[in-house]
C-alpha cells in the first residue's frame, strides 16, 4: 500500500486517459454472421460482412456510427453468402481495407457473393496461414486456430468427404486480451450430418475462453459436446436470423451450452427459430474488455458485467445477495414462459460475485451459475424462465435459466439462493405474501429479512401489461444503504478504465459535500467532534480537488461522479477506498451533516 500515493496525481487528468478497452460488435445481420472489433489503440478488425445487402443496410451505418471510415483488417470466415454478401457493399462504399485474410481460391464456389467479394478485395487479399497473428494493438491479439482443416500446431483434420466442405474449410480466431478470450469460428463444423470433425481438433489449441460466438449459428453441424467442455464458456452470443428455416439455434445446442449443472447468459442478436434457453436481445450486442472483466449490453440499456474467469474475488456472504423481486404467476403469459425473479445486489462494501451461485426452488429444481456476474449494491440481475419478450410476456433478461431448471408455484413455492452450501437468502412465499395474478412481489428493503412484511405489490406495468419493475429498481425501495448518505458504484474501478459513482445524499439539496478517495480508513481523522473513519492522507489532497469531489448537492439528491483510473498493472488488486461527507458552514462553525461509509474498492 504505500506505493499507492503515486497512483493519485494521474487522476487528476481524467480526461487526458486514452481508450483501454477491446470493444466488440456482434451485428444483427439475421440470419447471417459479422463481428467488429476495435482495439484499445483504434485498431479494426472486420470478420464478416453478413449476406447480400447486410453491408449496406447494417454494417455500414454501424461503422459510420463509430467514425471508422477505414478498416485496418477483414477476414472472411469462408465463402457462403451469409458471411461474405455485405463485404464487397462496405468496400463500395469507400469503407477500404488495409488487408483482408481468407483461406485462398482453392476450390472456390461459383456464386456471385464470392464473386463480388473477391473483385472489391482483390488488391489487398492474402491467404491467411494456420497460427498467423493479428496485432490489434494495445495487448490485443488474433490467432488463426485452423484454415481449411491446417492447424495451427501443424497438423491437419481430413475435409475432403465433408458433407459441408465450405464450412468445414473456416478460418476459426482465438481473440486474446489480458484474461480475456474469445472464440471466433464461422461455421466450422464438428461432425453433425456427415461433417468433418475439425472443432474436436482445434478445441485443445484454443483452450478455455470467456466468450464463444456459436460456430454455424447454432446448427447440430457445430457445437459438439467435446468442444464446448473444452472452450467453457461463461458468456455465448448466437449469430441467427429470426424465423430462420434451419431451426437454428437447436434445442440441443443450447442445452449444451446453458444446462442446470452450469447456467450461462446466451445471448441472440433475434429470436432465432424454436429453441428455449437463450435470450433475444433485439439487436446488435456490444460487449467491452479491459482484460480483467467485460461487459455485455443489449439495445434497450439491459447490461451485465462479468470477471474474466482468471480472475477472482471472494463470493457473496448471506444477506448480500438476495432476491428482489419475483412474478410466480403471470397473466400475459403462460408459466412456463412468464415466470421471472431478480437477483439484487446488498453488500454495503461494494460489488458481489455471483460466480457459483445456485438457485432452487420448492421442488428441487435448480441451476447453477457458472458466469462471474459483478453486482453493485442495488444492482439487478434478471432471471427468467423464457428469454424471448414475444412470448414471455415482454420480459428482457440477462440469463434465461435451463429447461426444466426451476418452476415458481402460483400460490406458494420457494427461492433459494446458495453458495457453496451456504444460503445467501431464501424467500418462502405462500398465499398471504402480496403479488399474485399478473403482479410481482417487490422487496422493501434489500438490507432487512425475506419475509412477507418486507413485500409489495408491484405498481409498474411493463412489457404486454402484467406489474412489475423487471430489471429496474423497484417502485417499493426503501433501501437505506448508510442510514443517510451513501455510494452507489455505477462503474466498479478497472486499470486504464473508469470509476462512475453516484453519489446519494436524501434530505441534504443544496447542502456542501466533500468527496475523496483514500488509501485506508484506519486511524481515520475526527473532525470538531465527528469521527469521519478516512485518512486525510495522499489520496485525499490530490482527489479533492478533482471535479465534481467537491460542490453542492443537487436538487435530485444525487450527484454523478467520475475519474479515469491509470492503466498500472502494479496496482492490480490493490484497495482502495472511497467516502464522502455533507456539511454546512466552515472553520470554526463547521459542522458534518451526513457521512457515506466508505466504500472499499479493488482495482482489477
Amino acid at each position: 500500500m504505500r506505493s499507492l500515493p503515486l497512483l493519485f496525481p494521474l487522476f487528476l487528468f481524467p480526461q487526458a486517459l486514452p481508450a483501454q478497452d477491446l470493444e466488440i460488435w456482434f451485428l444483427d445481420v439475421g440470419q447471417g454472421d459479422s463481428t467488429l472489433l476495435r482495439g484499445p489503440t483504434g485498431k479494426t478488425f472486420l470478420f464478416d460482412g453478413g449476406d447480400n445487402g447486410k453491408g449496406n443496410a447494417v454494417v455500414i451505418p454501424l461503422l459510420q456510427s463509430l467514425g471508422i471510415n477505414h478498416l485496418d483488417w477483414v477476414s472472411a470466415s469462408h465463402y457462403h453468402a451469409d458471411h461474405v454478401g455485405g463485404l464487397d457493399e462496405v468496400w463500395n462504399a469507400g469503407i477500404h481495407a488495409t488487408t483482408c485474410l481468407d483461406r485462398g481460391d482453392s476450390n472456390p464456389p461459383g456464386t456471385w457473393s464470392f464473386s463480388d467479394y473477391r473483385s472489391a478485395y482483390a488488391s489487398v487479399r492474402q491467404t491467411v496461414q494456420p497460427g498467423q497473428i493479428i496485432d490489434l494493438g494495445g495487448g490485443v491479439t488474433l490467432t488463426c486456430l485452423c484454415v481449411e482443416g491446417e492447424l495451427s500446431n501443424g497438423s491437419s483434420v481430413d475435409i475432403s468427404q465433408s458433407s459441408q466442405w465450405e464450412n468445414s474449410a473456416c478460418i476459426a480466431w482465438k481473440v486474446e486480451f489480458g484474461d480475456f478470450d474469445m472464440w471466433l469460428g464461422g461455421d466450422l463444423t464438428g461432425g453433425g450430418n456427415g461433417t468433418a470433425f475439425v472443432e474436436q481438433q482445434v478445441a485443445p489449441l484454443c483452450g478455455d475462453v470467456d466468450v464463444y460466438q456459436l460456430n454455424h449459428h447454432g446448427s447440430y453441424t457445430s457445437s459438439g459436446t467435446s468442444f464446448v467442455s473444452t472452450l467453457r464458456p461463461e458468456f455465448g452470443v448466437i449469430p441467427c436470423g429470426s424465423s430462420n428455416p434451419y431451426g437454428y439455434p437447436t434445442q440441443g445446442v443450447v442445452d449444451r451450452l446453458n444446462y442446470a449443472g452450469r447456467s450461462i447468459p446466451l445471448w441472440c442478436p433475434t429470436d432465432g427459430t424454436g429453441a428455449d434457453g437463450f435470450v433475444d436481445t433485439g439487436g446488435t450486442i456490444h460487449l467491452f474488455t479491459d482484460g480483467t472483466r467485460y461487459t455485455a449490453s443489449a439495445p434497450g440499456g439491459r447490461k451485465f458485467s462479468s470477471l474474466c474467469d482468471e480472475a477472482t474475488i471472494p463470493g457473496a456472504g448471506p444477506g448480500e445477495v438476495v432476491v428482489a423481486e419475483f412474478l410466480a404467476d403471470p397473466q400475459r403469459a403462460s408459466d412456463v414462459l412468464g415466470e421471472w425473479f431478480e437477483i439484487a445486489g446488498a453488500s454495503q462494501q461494494g460489488s458481489t460475485c455471483l460466480g457459483g451461485i445456485q438457485v432452487s426452488d420448492a421442488n428441487g429444481g435448480f441451476f447453477t451459475l457458472a458466469t462471474s456476474v459483478l453486482l453493485e449494491p442495488g444492482e439487478e440481475f434478471l432471471c427468467a424462465s423464457d428469454g424471448l419478450p414475444a412470448r414471455n410476456g415482454g420480459t428482457l433478461p440477462i440469463l434465461a435459466w435451463p429447461q426444466g431448471g426451476i418452476s415458481l408455484g402460483n400460490s406458494s413455492g420457494s427461492i433459494r439462493i446458495a453458495q457453496a452450501g451456504l444460503v445467501l437468502d431464501e424467500i418462502l412465499y405462500d398465499g398471504t405474501w402480496p403479488g399474485g395474478n399478473g403482479i410481482s412481489a417487490e422487496r422493501v428493503d434489500l438490507l432487512d429479512s425475506p419475509t412477507a412484511s418486507n413485500f409489495v405489490d408491484a405498481q409498474s406495468p411493463f412489457g404486454q401489461g402484467d406489474l412489475g419493475t423487471p430489471g429496474a429498481d423497484n417502485d417499493g425501495d426503501a433501501t437505506s444503504w448508510s442510514g443517510g448518505s451513501w455510494i452507489e458504484i455505477i462503474v466498479s474501478p478497472s486499470l486504464g478504465g473508469q470509476l462512475v459513482m453516484d453519489w446519494h445524499a436524501p434530505g441534504e439539496s443544496g447542502k456542501t459535500y466533500q468527496g475523496w478517495i483514500c488509501l485506508d480508513t484506519i486511524p481515520g481523522v475526527d473532525v470538531r467532534g465527528f469521527h469521519i473513519p478516512g485518512n486525510l492522507d495522499a489520496g485525499f489532497r490530490l482527489t479533492r480537488s478533482l471535479p465534481g469531489f467537491s460542490g453542492f448537492i443537487p436538487v435530485g439528491e444525487v450527484k454523478r461522479v467520475s475519474t479515469g483510473i491509470p492503466n498500472n498493472s502494479a496496482w492490480f488488486g490493490m484497495l482502495v477506498h472511497t467516502l464522502f461527507v455533507t456539511y454546512q458552514g466552515s472553520g470554526p462553525s463547521l459542522q458534518i451533516r451526513t457521512l457515506a461509509n466508505p466504500v472499499p474498492m479493488l482495482l482489477l
